[in-house]
């Protein structure tokens, strides 16, 4: 039953991207002049160039790390939004200890790497912990939480660590050599993705071989029948929400280091929300995220492409980003076909069962 499940999933999630390129193919011929110049560019621009490509894969760096967050801190049923947060405090953590500890410079990124995770943690443990103590609602703590951590964040920068000899409000640059190194020439792909990959493989035997991961999985599906069979719920809520934020956080010190020589950002990067689509699309399991970050990041590049070389405006290529994400998460497409599909493989079952008796 369960390929067969997964076989009207994959059905599903085609169906989706079919239905929004034509609603795409329909706002694009009505309002550009040159509609199938806007749609190539769309389709095909990502592809044009190997920097191009290169920017489809620098993208789903930051993308998946914020979809594994994401994956973890809802995996208790908690709906956390802090991760947009602990990704900006990672950053600021991260730039603070690269121009304050004075290490080599590998070691001085793998601790301000660290340093950026456990503040994550601290910044996604504070609606957990809020939840479950107090029954504040998370979403409007999370949301909060995330403006006091940019705040927060541009006052520490501005204050101590801005560099006054440009025009720009960015922090000074980092030393010579700290820094991810690049991995293909021609392009900005660094050793992110590298990391990346491996924490998506702890993550995946973290949830789904381990007593930790079944654990988890029963306080979100049911967290009173979790409790009558002896299981801290507390104290595996609150642990998913320390291992999301740390992930979030390591997440914005790798695009940190990976794509920039210095603190530049000027509000929140956007990553964190991303996540939480990327999250559905890969049906929150870490094996599936790097195929859902492709896809979010081709069509973004491929959006992006499409407003620079048509006259599609970038407010309608927003909307056509969310139609699509619209269409591919929506939870009742194909639900009465996977049913059917569901009760035939029963029927079949408890025939083949009868047959054998």
């Amino acid at each position: 039953m369960k390929s067969k499940v997964n076989r009207v999933e994959i059905l599903k999630l085609l169906t989706a991207i079919a239905l929004s390129l034509l609603i795409v193919f329909a706002i694009v011929f009505f309002i550009s002049d040159q509609p199938m110049q806007a749609i190539s560019s769309f389709l095909l621009g990502p592809l044009a160039s190997l920097r191009r490509m290169g920017n489809i894969v620098e993208l789903m760096i930051p993308l998946m790390f914020s979809g594994l967050a994401i994956i973890f801190i809802f995996r208790t049923g908690l709906f956390n939004l802090s991760s947009e947060g602990a990704i900006f405090t990672g950053a600021v953590v991260a730039t603070v200890a690269a121009l304050s500890l004075n290490l080599p410079p590998v070691l001085r990124i793998t601790v301000s790497i660290a340093l950026a995770g456990l503040s994550g943690a601290v910044v996604a443990f504070i609606p957990g912990f809020l939840k479950v103590r107090y029954k504040a609602n998370e979403i409007v703590t999370s949301l909060m939480l995330n403006f006091i951590c940019l705040n927060v964040g541009l006052y520490v920068i501005h204050e101590y660590f801005l560099d006054t000899s440009i025009n720009s409000p960015y922090s000074y640059k980092f030393d010579a050599g700290v820094g991810l190194p690049k991995i293909l020439q021609g392009t900005r792909i660094h050793f992110g993705l590298i990391i990346v990959i491996v924490v998506l493989i702890l993550a995946w035997l973290l949830l789904n071989k381990s007593v930790f991961g079944l654990k988890s999985k029963l306080v979100g599906a049911n967290q009173k029948m979790a409790e009558y069979v002896g299981i801290n719920s507390l104290l595996i809520i609150l642990s998913t929400q320390l291992i999301g934020g740390f992930v979030a956080g390591m997440g914005g010190a790798v695009e940190l280091f990976g794509m920039y020589g210095r603190f530049q950002f000027s509000g929140l990067t956007g990553y964190g929300w991303d996540g939480i689509p990327i999250a559905i699309i890969a049906r929150h399991q870490p094996r599936n995220l790097p195929l859902a970050a492709l896809f979010f990041a081709y069509l973004k590049i491929g959006a992006d492409i499409m407003a620079r070389e048509s006259n599609i405006p970038f407010e309608i290529v927003q909307i056509i980003q969310a139609v699509m994400i619209i269409f591919i998460t929506a939870q009742a497409l194909l639900s009465g076909y996977k049913k059917k599909v569901m009760m035939q493989e029963v029927d079949r079952m408890e025939k083949e069962a009868a047959t054998n008796d």
